[in-house]
């Protein structure tokens, strides 16, 4: 039952009517017993400051960063963890005391999905990234710490994508090469590439028609990994997979970084097996 014990939990982005981060964690606050409610709020990068004045101000532990603040909600918070700051984005802020602390569990998330449903070998793959926004900096972070062989990132806009590839190359380690998001360009490094990787919001629900790369670009032998959760098989994976790629969605990388969000929130373990059933039970029934 809500009452004035209840602590929040929120969800921060726009738009946010694919998301599913609520029936996720609700069910695990649910089947832990603890006095917690999740909270979708829709709201763009200008209106933050407002809105987190008002959140320390309120029950409110914790919230998610979704597309597209997850790198403009850092000049608003009192501190960053380490890793979060070496990635430079933030997908998870814990509210303690009146303070407010980001952390990013995307790379993780997905690198843990990655090696655990998959044969990926990392310091073994080249990896193409397509995006250069806040999940493609976690995710080319942690690949580049875990010695990928080589990163190429892809963007539609070529100046993000370089200078991206130049934190990485100065920080971590010389392993990355920026492109402009094209076929003609992508066509000439595909054949050295091991895993594609979307991390762009191209495909998400509604517009599942929309792929980022074109199909003729792909090749058997490629892992193709999308980000994007719903729909569980975006157009570029089921393109992917009738050309008999090995596939992985985002569901992996959803839940797991929503399990370690819900950790920092509440200090304990949620239950992981049923926050991935409620996921792919809700998807399963939209299909």
């Amino acid at each position: 039952m809500i009452d004035v014990k209840t602590k929040l939990v929120g969800l921060l982005g726009y738009p946010l009517g694919h998301s599913l981060s609520p029936l996720m964690q609700n069910k695990a606050f649910k089947l832990t017993g603890l006095n917690c409610l999740y909270l979708p709020i829709e709201a763009e990068n200008k209106d933050y400051s407002e809105l987190l004045s008002g959140m320390k101000k309120m029950n409110f532990i914790g919230f998610n960063v979704t597309i597209p603040g997850k790198i403009d909600i850092i000049q608003h918070l009192d501190a960053i963890h380490p890793l979060a700051e070496k990635i430079g984005s933030v997908n998870t802020v814990q509210i303690e005391n009146g303070r407010m602390t980001g952390y990013n569990t995307d790379g993780e998330g997905f690198v843990s999905s990655l090696t655990s449903e998959t044969r990926c070998v990392i310091s073994e793959s080249s990896f193409m990234v397509l995006g250069a926004g806040g999940a493609c900096r976690a995710i080319a972070m942690t690949l580049a710490e875990r010695e990928a062989k080589k990163i190429v990132i892809a963007n539609r806009t070529f100046i993000k994508a370089k200078a991206l590839c130049d934190e990485i190359n100065g920080c971590i380690r010389d392993c990355c090469i920026p492109l402009a998001l094209s076929t003609e360009v992508l066509a000439q490094y595909m054949p050295y590439i091991n895993v594609l990787i979307n991390t762009t919001n191209i495909g998400l629900f509604p517009n599942v028609d929309n792929t980022p790369i074109d199909h003729k670009l792909l090749r058997k032998d490629l892992l193709v990994a999308d980000i994007i959760y719903n729909p569980i098989r975006t157009r570029m994976l089921i393109e992917a997979e009738e050309i008999g790629c090995v596939t992985l969605s985002g569901i992996g990388m959803f839940v797991n970084q929503g399990v370690e969000a819900f950790k920092i929130w509440t200090g304990i373990d949620p239950p992981v097996r049923e926050m991935r059933e409620i996921v792919e039970q809700f998807l399963l029934n939209k299909q």
